[in-house]
């Protein structure tokens, strides 16, 4: 693992922590899945309760700067998967950028999956990732549950 990524990673695990309050006087009192044994630190998602499961990414842009805003295909899978266990159980992507927190509900609009990824870390990193369109994608301070 590169300079860059270490860094990257350390930024995002930082921000999981910073915006933890800010997220639970939204969704409710949240645990880490990093802190939960059967779902352990490589789970798809960082926060979680009997309501909800949130997966934070902490991204050095204004929102807007991209068409997309994206997250691995192995999160959408295991928010599939959740959803399929318990039909009431609600799914947020969230994106922490420059000019504020973003978010989209699972399956809340179309969205595609592309083979993409990025190049600005020393080498090329490339998956199936999630693509959300920009009109689809809301403020978290507008989000009423």
């Amino acid at each position: 693992m590169n300079a860059q990524k270490k860094k990257d990673l350390q930024s995002g695990f930082k921000s999981e922590i910073d915006i933890h309050e800010k997220l639970e006087t939204i969704f409710g009192d949240l645990l880490y899945t990093s802190d939960n044994e059967t779902m352990g630190m490589y789970y798809p998602f960082d926060k979680y309760n009997d309501k909800f499961f949130i997966e934070l990414k902490t991204r050095n842009i204004i929102h807007t700067q991209y068409p997309t805003l994206m997250f691995g295909q192995n999160k959408y899978n295991e928010g599939c998967r959740l959803i399929t266990e318990n039909p009431k159980l609600r799914i947020f992507y969230l994106w922490r950028c420059n000019d504020g927190i973003y978010y989209w509900e699972h399956n809340s609009s179309e969205h595609s999956i592309q083979y993409s990824g990025r190049r600005d870390r020393g080498k090329v990193e490339m998956a199936n990732l999630v693509h959300i369109k920009q009109c689809d994608i809301k403020n978290l301070d507008e989000l009423e549950l």
